[in-house]
């Protein structure tokens, strides 16, 4: 899968050429960001938004990883509620600034560092440190 850091290594193509699935989801979730830079890789694309946040998804165009970096946290709208309720609960002064899709379900970067796993029905599942 295309990376933040391998955009280099990628395919730029237009913003325009993103899937229709890709171009609606950042149109929905990401209403006032512009994409910046978008490449194509074999195994789906990437993109970067004018708000720092990049944003890979599979050749479908189905989110796979989304990377605020350490100091953008992702918007609520774009996290599974129940994991929002869990990170509010549990970690109130952190953000959610990474997640992502993975064979037992979602994988969380919180910008006091903590990284947690959730099933994708948003069940708490693990903590590494």
């Amino acid at each position: 899968m295309v990376s933040a850091l391998s955009f280099a290594e990628s395919n730029p193509i237009p913003a325009e050429r993103l899937p229709v699935a890709a171009k609606s989801f950042i149109k929905k979730s990401f209403a006032k960001a512009k994409v910046v830079n978008a490449t194509r890789d074999h195994d789906g694309y990437a993109c970067r938004l004018d708000n720092g946040i990049d944003l890979e998804f599979n050749a479908k165009g189905t989110w796979t990883k989304m990377d605020g970096s350490v100091r953008t946290v992702l918007p609520d709208s774009v996290v599974h509620p129940s994991i929002c309720k869990y990170v509010k609960t549990k970690y109130p002064k952190s953000g959610i600034t990474q997640i992502e899709k993975g064979r037992y379900g979602y994988k969380v970067e919180l910008s006091s560092k903590y990284n947690l796993k959730f099933t994708y029905q948003g069940k708490f599942i693990g903590k590494n440190h």
